[in-house]
């Protein structure tokens, strides 16, 4: 890899192997999640626009918010577009997304402190869709658990935030939306046949407490 200019072998291993085992998760999860990561091998195309021109001529200017020559492309964010990037020169190679099309690069958000932490985040991404069996076609998602998952992300990240990590979510808290709006309108239902809540709880395999937080959202 000509242009990517890795410190060592031995970083460029770390980070070789570091992103083959992300690749191998993130397909698992790729429908539920607003990322498209590169492999390794794909690297050096990837930084064509950023790094280099498409004849390869390097991008690295002095103008302030240019792009850093430390900042290497290894996906990016569906919705928008945005590369996601790693710090070579930071210790863990910390993981953003930079958003693109505002003149500069100055704008952004961190997603994990290091790329070992963004591996541990699409496997605990993956756990909770394993749990839930969401690939199976239960698509019985709560709000309040989605937010619980991004809280354990964040607790673990420290630069990152609640929102980026809801919007990369999004069909995620879709689904959540689209069950708890079906879920509202069959407690409403049987309520109205007279049903306890126990009953209720029973009927529709959830918790007798939530079963009554979703009566007083309804009657609110």
């Amino acid at each position: 890899m000509q242009n990517i200019k890795f410190a060592s072998n031995q970083q460029k291993a770390e980070i070789k192997r570091n992103l083959e085992f992300i690749n191998i998760v993130t397909e698992k999860i790729k429908e539920y999640v607003n990322l498209e990561l590169f492999s390794f091998e794909q690297l050096e195309e990837a930084q064509i626009g950023y790094l280099i021109t498409p004849d390869g001529h390097s991008l690295i200017t002095d103008e302030v918010d240019s792009w850093d020559t430390n900042w290497i492309v290894i996906g990016y964010e569906t919705m928008c577009g945005d590369p996601l990037i790693i710090e070579l020169n930071e210790k863990g190679y910390p993981v953003s997304t930079l958003i693109h099309g505002i003149g500069s690069w100055n704008g952004g958000n961190f997603l994990a402190d290091s790329l070992e932490n963004f591996l541990a985040i699409m496997k605990e991404i993956n756990c909770f869709l394993t749990e839930k069996q969401v690939r199976e076609g239960n698509q019985t998602i709560i709000m309040k658990e989605l937010i619980a998952l991004i809280n354990v992300i964040v607790e673990h990240n420290r630069f990152t935030d609640f929102d980026i990590w809801k919007s990369l979510l999004s069909p995620l808290f879709m689904l959540a939306e689209e069950y708890e709006i079906a879920l509202e309108s069959n407690i409403a239902e049987l309520k109205k046949q007279g049903k306890r809540i126990s009953e209720i709880a029973t009927q529709l395999k959830i918790q007798p407490k939530d079963v009554y937080m979703y009566m007083k959202k309804i009657s609110q």
